[in-house]
């Protein structure tokens, strides 16, 4: 460290290594997992050995490739026979892009659209504008250390059915997505998007939850992606007149990405589009971060809700609501009773403008997300303001990094959830507002907790490497709004290091928004969080060769 408290090159360099080792334990696990098939076991999980049982030898594999797959431009509806163009449903065209940030600038970071050839970044960050398609990154591992890297899609649209911010997280393929928001109501839509970034064809099931419980599909369950293809399956087609949806994807062979493009409109007056991406798969506790909500009335229709659904069991859910100075009470959720598979929402009406962090805690396995909106102004052709929505997913906790869609203002949602070992504070600290664009708050003002308090170390990067970095004090069961742009111009991805403090869990979430004439148009991005890292994995010789 320099003498005027700033970190050096070099340290950084330490501190994304360490980072980047705990993510290579993940990776170098799961490969020998994949490669080894039935002779692999974690560690920590393998059952005693057995008499006579041969010894297992742990094998140490090198870093693999970073890939992730980055949402799709948004499905346009068809125009066909529409008739006079004034009356087009999407009357501009869609500004569209893919923002992708590495912590490192060493290495080679691609982007490459389906079907079309890839392009290299210069120092692990860039912006790839119109893409034309799902993009699938990949960030080559440096000193055999794979590099943390994130990426985010983002639409805008401005005028017309599908006006909106509709921005999501570029997230890593796999053979189980659960995607929690939408609805197939009338004048809603909501399309499905499955995508195969690798060699081999996966067959996905598909399952709907609306708010009677499961939904028969019609035309059936079963989808074929190919290869390197996306497949669509327009939801009001097949579970049609479900006001609340929960989808669950789950894949055989190829591993995939999915999510839905959820819109509405209220005659000609749009209500809002955005993307729904996977969330955490159903666990007694759920916590989604994010919630930046604007002042609205208890019996408002236009208030955001928290949406709920138990899969498998009838159960009883409490809902706590961290806000800038602790516990806010939602009313109606102290304890809330679902019935299984049946999909229920409830409203966040009567809550102060603010930001917060929702805890859900069950006595069976349940699914949650939220969604937040924002009010604006009547168009031309509307009889009501214009409403702007978007979906916070349900987020595991810890360590991570995310992309900020460039052009947008950020604010980094930070919610201490505490682990119930040390007493929640009093509230004492002022709600930060939402920032408007070309606005900096300043993030110190009015924000340092009184009581027990976790610090949480936020690393800006843009195309040149790291841009800033603030330590961020986040009173133990609160929730902090902190501003991206004050760690500086053309920041593209944030990395948000929680540490070990054992008071509390930081689950964190990026909000990012647009300011428009006729309202703020808004959409919340998971970050990609490190999971529990594998500390080994177990190969054991088998006693005879061949198959039979």
């Amino acid at each position: 460290m320099t003498t005027d408290g700033t970190t050096t090159g070099a340290e950084r360099g330490t501190d994304a290594r360490r980072a980047a080792g705990r993510v290579a334990r993940v990776l170098s696990g799961v490969l020998v997992l994949g490669l080894t098939g039935g002779v692999v076991a974690l560690a920590g999980t393998r059952p005693a050995d057995e008499p006579g049982r041969v010894p297992a030898d742990v094998v140490e594999v090198g870093a693999t490739a970073t890939t992730l797959v980055c949402p799709g431009p948004l499905q346009l509806p068809d125009e066909t026979g529409s008739g006079d163009s004034a009356f087009r449903r999407v009357p501009v065209d869609p500004v569209e892009s893919v923002t992708v940030a590495s912590t490192s600038t060493s290495g080679t970071v691609s982007l490459t659209p389906l079907a079309a050839p890839s392009q290299d970044l210069a120092g692990g960050a860039g912006v790839l504008r119109a893409p034309g398609a799902p993009v699938v990154v990949r960030a080559e591992p440096v000193d055999d250390l794979p590099v943390p890297v994130a990426g985010a899609s983002a639409s805008v649209v401005t005028e017309g059915d599908l006006r909106g911010l509709s921005a999501a997280s570029c997230s890593r393929p796999g053979s189980d997505a659960w995607l929690v928001g939408g609805s197939t109501a009338l004048e809603s839509s909501a399309d499905l998007v499955v995508v195969n970034p690798g060699a081999t064809a996966a067959d996905v099931t598909v399952e709907v939850w609306g708010p009677s419980g499961p939904v028969d599909l019609a035309g059936g369950a079963s989808v074929l992606v190919a290869p390197g293809e996306q497949r669509t399956v327009v939801l009001p087609g097949v579970a049609a007149e479900q006001r609340r949806l929960v989808v669950h994807v789950a894949s055989a062979g190829g591993q995939v990405t999915a999510y839905l493009q959820d819109s509405l409109l209220d005659g000609f007056t749009p209500r809002g589009t955005d993307l729904v991406t996977a969330g955490s798969a159903p666990a007694t506790t759920q916590v989604v971060p994010g919630i930046a909500v604007s002042e609205s009335g208890v019996d408002s229709v236009d208030a955001g809700a928290l949406r709920l659904m138990a899969p498998d069991a009838d159960g009883t859910v409490s809902v706590r609501l961290l806000g800038a100075g602790g516990d806010v009470a939602l009313p109606g959720a102290e304890a809330v009773d679902l019935a299984a598979g049946e999909v229920t929402d409830v409203s966040l009406g009567g809550l102060a403008a603010g930001t917060y962090t929702a805890v859900v805690e069950a006595d069976v396995p349940v699914v949650a997300s939220a969604m937040i909106t924002r009010t604006g102004t009547p168009g031309e052709l509307d009889e009501q303001p214009r409403l702007e929505r978007a979906w916070a997913a349900a987020t595991p906790s810890g360590s991570g990094v995310a992309a900020v869609p460039q052009g947008t203002a950020a604010t980094l949602a930070l919610g201490a959830v505490p682990t119930g070992r040390t007493p929640t504070p009093e509230p004492s600290v002022t709600p930060t507002p939402e920032p408007t664009q070309g606005q900096v708050p300043d993030p110190t003002e009015d924000t340092e907790p009184q009581g027990p308090s976790v610090t949480v170390t936020v690393r800006g990067y843009g195309a040149d490497g790291l841009v800033g970095e603030e330590q961020v004090p986040v009173g133990v069961g609160s929730t902090v709004a902190f501003p991206v742009a004050s760690l500086g111009d053309g920041v593209l991805g944030v990395e948000v290091l929680t540490g070990d403090d054992p008071q509390a869990d930081v689950a964190w979430a990026v909000v990012a928004s647009v300011g428009r004439p006729d309202g703020r148009l808004v959409s919340v991005l998971q970050p990609l969080v490190e999971t529990d890292a594998v500390t080994g994995a177990e190969v054991r010789a088998g006693r005879r060769l061949g198959v039979g």
